[in-house]
């Protein structure tokens, strides 16, 4: 009896060590795998958005001249002026080493910057003529530029800080009005008014932070510092009177715009392909 007894005993042991081994090999065959490690978000690609912001104009100085003589030259101080910018951008990124992007964008941003001054005109001793006026004044129309970009994201994989820079165009129009007074008893006031559209070159340069929402939404804070070659001139003659100080001479009345700096601050989203 003894022997069969240790005999059951044993067989029980058997049979409880193995279903235990047989129940912690399922459970360790039903653990879910771990899941795998989240991708790196990568740059490179082209994309395409619009952009929206807050645009600066600086001060300018332009330039009335009378080649006449009549007339005193003068240079004239126009207003500084704060305006609003929005465009399209599209560019293509390359992530070139794993925290380095190199990248190209081409943008255009309508504005409604304007700056303007109104003066008396003087003789050219210094002394005002009196009734007249000089108007002169730059409506900003639009700003493009096609830049290069540098881009780190060693910090962080899903956040690019970045520095840009090429070239910039800026389309104005550009009005100059004189209303010369009477110069002489019973004369009329004559008036010299002219107007042109141009685009001019320049350069831009700046930086800014662009966050990868998803792998296809790009988010960014940019600021971009525009300085544009001015130099318009503009003339325009006027039929003198009869008698007079200007009587048998025309006036070719010039108006020429300086250089002038634009700084723009924007925020832009984009779609990346």
């Amino acid at each position: 009896m003894k022997r069969i007894a240790i005999a059951l005993l044993t067989s029980a042991a058997v049979v409880g060590l193995s279903q235990a081994a047989f129940a912690a090999d399922l459970a360790v065959k039903a653990a879910p795998p771990p899941p795998p490690p989240a991708p790196v978000p990568t740059w490179t690609g082209f994309y395409i958005g619009v952009h929206g912001g807050a645009a600066w104009q600086s001060t300018p100085t332009w330039n009335f001249t009378d080649p006449t003589g009549v007339l005193g030259n003068q240079s004239i101080t126009g207003t500084s002026n704060l305006g609003a910018v929005g465009g399209l951008q599209a560019g293509y990124n390359w992530q070139v080493l794993p925290v380095w992007v190199l990248g190209v964008e081409g943008d255009i941003s309508w504005t409604s910057l304007q700056a303007q001054t109104t003066s008396t005109l003087t003789t050219p001793a210094g002394a005002l003529v009196p009734g007249s006026s000089v108007q002169m004044s730059q409506n900003e129309r639009w700003l493009a530029s096609v830049r290069g970009k540098v881009g780190f994201t060693g910090w962080w994989n899903n956040t690019m800080l970045y520095a840009t820079g090429g070239v910039a165009w800026a389309n104005a129009e550009y009005t100059g009005t004189a209303n010369l007074g009477p110069l002489a008893a019973g004369l009329a006031a004559p008036l010299s008014n002219t107007s042109v559209t141009t685009t001019n070159t320049g350069w831009v340069a700046g930086g800014g932070a662009e966050w990868q929402a998803t792998t296809n939404i790009l988010i960014r804070a940019e600021y971009l510092y525009y300085r544009i070659n001015g130099g318009q001139n503009n003339s325009a003659t006027f039929v003198p009177p009869a008698a007079g100080a200007f009587a048998g001479a025309a006036a070719p009345l010039g108006y020429s715009f300086s250089n002038y700096n634009v700084q723009v601050a924007r925020l832009a989203v984009s779609y990346k392909f």
